[in-house]
């Protein structure tokens, strides 16, 4: 083994599995899975078969970054006072009576252990932008304006349990491949304050190819283009951290949602085979979808926990949506997906990682089956899922986090958002084990006098 596959395995985690993900029963170009990975890349590059014609740029240009720069560095001297003051704090208030930090107070949660009161944690995502002031394509490609952004939005509502960690520069990361990279899905960005899109392109013809190539086959750089693009976002990405630094200077107080992502195969395989191929294929190739999954699975696990592993950090979201109850039965999900699912957050959990099981969709015929993941290994952050029954099924075995409905949050009013979250902290929240927070995330256009009403119900009724 060469010193690069090496080191490799020891830091990054990347051995056989993300060997046979990415490359299948094929001899890649290098026993090093980056440099096989990067040479594959390049090859696709210089083709220029899978250019996109007038390909428009997504970084910003120097000219516009020096200029974000330069209109921040008035900030500079508020934001000094700010970091002195947060960096010393022992102990944030989120709330006037808080006792516990706020990573306290969520990890006791996951332990079910007593807590001060219910925690607290709206997902913002791309309601940053709405709260902070600036249009959803400036979030997504200006690292400083995404930065400051998100320091608005915190001071708009005093503070949260979790921070605001969402500059979505991972649509453009290359290397694990998530539903959230342009490696290999199509997205189509926003020009001014549009949500970002994604089309389901169908890009695999058939299970048998991830099995006998594995899934590099299916990334495209758009003739190059978007090697470019990640050069430039890159910058990008290093602004937004180093700003992020100094306006949230105490992240150790409060508890990160995560810090990677690891993917269900099928939901992958649903994307790129498209949904009705792949349902197709779940009734007439069970057992095929079965071996692709259980293929894919490892080293899914093995290349998305990269980032934490480099920070230094045991916090993973498991995104999982297309095998729940609002697509297939309770006996397909356990015939096909329940075997990897589990496979899946055994790995992660004999290594030490926290889960956040982030769950789109429907999950109330599955609820028994998250008795079989290991006790206190995570929270389960449910959109449609329901969540008092799951209360009856799941207390003192996962966390709950959720799950105010969107429509509410968006246009209710916010005596009626307040009367939906005393009905969660009461219910659900009783004997700890709970987490308030918004379905997936923070609806875009959710008025702040909403979210303040969520807070204001915490404060109101969840204390123990």
């Amino acid at each position: 083994m060469s010193l690069l596959s090496s080191w490799n395995e020891k830091v990054l985690g990347l051995g056989p599995a993300s060997r046979r993900l990415y490359f299948g029963a094929q001899t890649p170009k290098s026993n090093s899975v980056l440099l096989a990975y990067a040479a594959a890349l390049l090859d696709d590059a210089r083709s220029g078969e899978s250019a996109a014609a007038g390909a428009q740029p997504t970084a910003p240009t120097l000219r516009q970054t020096l200029g974000d720069l330069l209109d921040d560095l008035k900030n500079t001297p508020e934001d000094l006072k700010s970091f002195v003051s947060e960096f010393t704090e022992k102990q944030p208030k989120i709330l006037p009576g808080d006792t516990l930090t706020p990573h306290e107070r969520v990890a006791r949660h996951i332990r079910f252990e007593k807590a001060d009161r219910v925690a607290v944690a709206p997902q913002l995502g791309f309601h940053i932008a709405h709260a902070g002031g600036i249009p959803v394509r400036e979030f997504m490609t200006r690292g400083v304006k995404a930065a400051r952004a998100a320091r608005r939005a915190w001071d708009l509502y005093g503070g949260f349990d979790m921070l605001p960690y969402a500059f979505p520069a991972g649509y453009l990361f290359p290397f694990v491949p998530d539903s959230h990279t342009r490696f290999w899905n199509r997205w189509v960005l926003p020009d001014g304050d549009e949500l970002p899109k994604l089309e389901e392109i169908p890009l695999l013809a058939g299970l048998q190819d991830v099995l006998d190539s594995g899934i590099m086959p299916l990334a495209r750089t758009e003739g190059g283009h978007l090697l470019r693009e990640l050069a430039g976002m890159s910058v990008q990405v290093a602004l937004y951290a180093a700003l992020t630094a100094r306006l949230f200077p105490r992240p150790d107080l409060y508890y990160p949602y995560a810090t990677a992502i690891i993917n269900h195969p099928a939901d992958l395989l649903s994307f790129w085979m498209g949904f009705e191929p792949f349902m197709m294929a779940c009734a007439t190739e069970p057992a095929r979808m079965r071996e692709a999954c259980e293929a894919m699975a490892p080293g899914l696990v093995e290349a998305g926990s990269i980032s934490a592993r480099l920070m230094g950090s045991k916090n993973v979201l498991y995104g999982v949506s297309r095998v729940s109850g609002s697509y297939i039965s309770r006996k397909m999900f356990d015939d096909l997906f329940a075997g990897t699912f589990k496979m899946q957050i055994e790995m992660l959990h004999a290594q030490g990682y926290t889960i956040a099981y982030h769950l789109d969709n429907n999950y109330d015929a599955m609820l028994d089956f998250f008795l079989e993941l290991p006790r206190h290994s995570g929270f389960m952050h449910l959109d449609q899922t329901d969540l008092f029954k799951a209360k009856k099924v799941l207390h003192g075995h996962l966390c709950l986090m959720g799950n105010l409905h969107p429509g509410l949050a968006a246009t209710g009013a916010p005596v009626a958002v307040e009367a939906a979250c005393e009905r969660l902290i009461k219910e659900v929240g009783a004997g700890g084990g709970f987490i308030l927070s918004n379905a997936c995330e923070t609806p875009k256009n959710m008025p702040p006098d909403n979210l303040r009403a969520m807070k204001r119900a915490v404060d109101r009724w969840g204390w123990v």
